[in-house]
């Protein structure tokens, strides 16, 4: 395993707080990057203006502009990891050893680097299609500009630019979540035999989701929790499309539905390890729940 054992700095990243969910996102790519540089190679669709911090955009950045460490040596000692540490310093001042230190520890399944590429692209879409229209929505209503049609056309132009380069790269799937309903059903206590069950059952597979196919008669209908309902509709539609499957990808797929009644800290704590006691099998786990 790679020493951990940065020099810490006068300045401290750590303590910033995390402004959207992509943030967390960008951390374990970065840290997968990091952990293992040869991972480079399998992201695509995304460059340094991706990325929604100076600091992680200096350190991608950096990554990409240095030529990958021998893998021997990098296991060995933190030599690329200083200049990763200096080069991004050169675009981001305030970036430390200790945040750096803090990416690789964040990162737990570098071997799926591309799909938190993937989800930094889509949000750093999102980024891109908001910034054309606030700006068309701000030019069409600019009483000073001498010929406000044209300009106001050329910036419609932009917008559809933009809304076509989107839908190139994210082309419509089959089998997205639905929106969550209006008004939905009336959530019952947290503290009961059910919910806890449903919590170690979405933990499992999670940790587990090779086994989720020996499961598929469990529906979203059968949890009497919403949020647990969500989360294994995420589970079944990344293992049906064939996609990694951990805690991020599951948390992101959730933000993805839009969910109105997603509890970013119930929905972490029900889809990461349950404890060392408890079965960690998906099929006993659901089997357990059908019978309660």
């Amino acid at each position: 395993m790679m020493p951990h054992n940065l020099d810490p700095d006068e300045d401290d990243l750590d303590t910033i707080p995390a402004p959207q969910p992509v943030f967390h996102v960008e951390q374990v790519l970065l840290g997968a990057l990091l952990l293992d540089p040869r991972r480079l190679g399998d992201v695509t669709g995304i460059c340094a203006d991706s990325f929604s911090t100076a600091a992680h955009a200096a350190v991608f950045a950096a990554i990409n502009a240095l030529p990958p460490p021998d893998p021997d040596e990098h296991a060995r000692n933190i030599t690329w990891l200083n200049k990763v540490l200096a080069s991004g310093r050169e675009q981001a001042r305030s970036l430390t050893a200790s945040y750096l230190h803090t990416l690789i520890q964040v990162c737990l399944w570098p071997r799926h680097a591309a799909a938190y590429a993937r989800m930094v692209e889509a949000e750093h879409a999102r980024r891109r299609l908001r910034a054309a229209a606030e700006h068309l929505l701000q030019t069409a209503h600019d009483d000073t500009l001498a010929h406000p049609v044209p300009t106001v056309l050329a910036e419609a132009d932009v917008l559809a630019a933009v809304v076509d380069d989107i839908a190139t790269r994210f082309p419509p799937r089959a089998g997205a979540l639905p929106r969550a309903p209006a008004s939905p059903p009336a959530i019952v206590p947290d503290h009961t035999e059910a919910t806890e069950e449903e919590q170690l059952l979405l933990a499992t597979a999670t940790a587990r989701p090779a086994d989720i196919e020996s499961v598929r008669w469990l529906l979203a209908e059968d949890f009497t929790q919403p949020l647990h309902a969500g989360l294994w509709q995420c589970l079944t539609t990344l293992v049906r499309r064939h996609e990694p499957v951990d805690p991020v990808t599951v948390l992101w797929e959730a933000s993805s539905a839009a969910s109105s009644t997603t509890d970013a800290s119930r929905a972490t704590y029900c889809v990461f390890s349950p404890s060392p006691q408890a079965p960690s099998n998906t099929g006993a786990n659901a089997s357990s729940h059908a019978r309660s």
